[in-house]
């Protein structure tokens, strides 16, 4: 039973990849090819059309100082929790490699 049922399977998947195989190339073979798309516009054109479409804002004031306070109102990424969570990690797994590198176990004739 389960020779005629691993033959039946293995009839099967070969059906089914001759069925892909025949179909992949049809397409190529089904029509005409289409006829190529009219000229497109230059790029010098598209640039003038969007140049003509954007609205150019002025930039924003700063402050007195010189820079913008509002941009450093955040505190920096590693002082943040996943900021420090994230360079735990990494000590950690830096801290590993180092030691699994002092401490391997396995002695290959080409480490000698």
């Amino acid at each position: 039973m389960k020779r005629q049922s691993r033959f039946l399977q293995m009839v099967s998947r070969t059906l089914v990849a001759a069925l892909v195989m025949t179909a992949i190339p049809l397409p190529v073979f089904a029509g005409e090819p289409t006829p190529p798309p009219p000229s497109r516009p230059t790029l010098t054109v598209l640039v003038q059309q969007a140049a003509a479409v954007t609205r150019i804002e002025p930039a924003r004031e700063q402050t007195a100082g010189g820079t913008d306070k509002t941009q450093f109102a955040s505190p920096s990424f590693f002082k943040k929790p996943a900021g420090v969570a994230v360079l735990v990690a990494l000590a950690a797994g830096v801290g590993y490699a180092i030691y699994s590198t002092q401490h391997d176990r396995v002695s290959s004739p080409g480490k000698k």
